[in-house]
């Protein structure tokens, strides 16, 4: 039996709080539905006893309901941890009890895939459903299972952002910052096509004394609206920019809360620590972590007077914040980066209609624009099919301490 299906069980409760469900589940829901050509996605979690609607596509009302497990035609994916599949509801010989409740729903096409926890138990479904015959082939379910992977790395975001506060309070994370534990791992950015570097994204990382390696999801939610965010950065930045002035001519990209900007003395600080590190702010590009607080006059004051000193900045993350397309358009911007739960569709029609039209928007304005989160070979073949200039993700570099040239076979544990 495949690992990852182990056993159902308590896990599932560190996922059905609905009071933290992010909007970008509705949107990878919505794209796996439009990939397919199905009329509902919806994402359930099941413990021992209920299913829950932790969001939905395509139906109203649903989100937030709860039913009895044993009435649910989800439990068998869950058990089983393999997809299912009933092309027909009102013509299927399956288990009379899982055709149940989709017959009673006026459902005919069902189509569920198993999603995983972090400790490799079932916890739920991709669920696609339709009141019409729908064809499905294995391209089409492979499909899915990618979308479903999109979602656990959305449902694990998730969870750590509920739990962090009460894990790393501040005390502990300035300690961490003041020991120099929260440091930069470089990551290349690359030619999809080439594979030639353009340079490297300095992430952040967290190598706690008892916890490991940790992720900023883990601990920057806890100082995202205080002071230490902007130490955070400023360290990150600096460190980069040291570790990077002994390399070739290549840019460090680091991400820069948004609502530094607003903030006079945040950005004093900023625009001093730009013109004061090691590393020329040409080869330095600003990264900024959308922020829905942002004043766009403001900002573009600051992003302007960033520029002045050669520094790049780039809107990172279009495609999951709320108004990020619009500020390609009115702010000074250099580039901007296509958020994984976009490239994650890539091969599908509505996804690589939209990405073309982001891309050739670049294009035409002399923008920068990197694809994130690519991990697979098909990514790479649909991105050279849409002339896209940079890619970075797992297919090409797991983060490293410091930074290393691109070499084929790269092979790492993910953090």
């Amino acid at each position: 039996m495949n690992d990852r299906s182990s056993s159902r069980g308590g896990n599932a409760a560190n996922y059905v709080d609905p009071k933290a469900v992010s909007a970008a589940l509705t949107t990878t829901l919505e794209l796996a539905a439009r990939a397919v050509d199905f009329s509902m996605a919806i994402l359930h979690i099941l413990d021992d006893e209920n299913q829950y609607v932790l969001a939905a596509h395509g139906v109203r009302g649903l989100t937030g309901t709860v039913t009895p497990r044993q009435n649910t035609t989800c439990r068998e994916v869950v058990d089983t941890g393999r997809p299912l599949v009933i092309a027909d509801a009102t013509n299927s010989t399956i288990n009379e009890s899982l055709l149940d409740p989709l017959r009673k729903a006026g459902l005919r096409t069902y189509v569920g895939v198993p999603l995983f926890s972090r400790e490799h138990t079932a916890i739920g479904t991709l669920c696609l459903t339709d009141t019409e015959v729908r064809e499905l082939d294995v391209d089409d379910l492979t499909l899915l299972q990618k979308y479903a992977r999109v979602l656990e790395e959305q449902l694990e975001l998730q969870r750590d952002r509920e739990v962090t506060a009460g894990v790393y309070p501040l005390d502990e994370i300035i300690t961490g910052l003041q020991r120099g534990e929260i440091r930069p791992y470089f990551q290349a950015i690359v030619d999809p096509r080439t594979r030639r570097m353009h340079g490297y994204e300095a992430l952040c990382r967290w190598m706690h004394p008892t916890d490991g390696l940790l992720p900023p999801s883990r601990f920057l939610p806890a100082v995202r609206d205080t002071d230490i965010m902007l130490d955070i950065d400023l360290s990150v930045m600096r460190t980069a920019m040291t570790v990077m002035a002994g390399s070739s001519d290549t840019v460090v990209h680091v991400n820069v809360d948004g609502a530094h900007l607003i903030r006079p003395a945040r950005l004093h600080l900023l625009l001093d620590a730009v013109a004061e590190g090691a590393l020329p702010a040409e080869r330095l590009c600003l990264e900024l972590v959308e922020s829905a607080t942002l004043d766009d006059t403001e900002a573009i004051e600051a992003i302007s007077a960033l520029r002045a000193l050669g520094t790049h900045i780039v809107i990172d993350d279009v495609g999951r914040g709320w108004s990020s397309l619009s500020r390609m358009i009115t702010w000074p911007i250099d580039g901007f980066k296509i958020d994984a739960s976009l490239t994650a569709g890539l091969g599908t029609d509505v996804v690589d209609h939209l990405l073309s039209g982001l891309i050739s928007h670049a294009s035409a304005n002399n923008l920068s624009v990197i694809a994130e989160g690519i991990e697979t070979p098909e990514q790479v073949t649909s991105l050279i099919a849409l002339h896209c200039p940079l890619a970075q993700g797992y297919h090409f570099q797991v983060p490293q301490p410091y930074p290393i040239a691109l070499r084929a076979g790269d092979v790492t544990e993910r953090i």
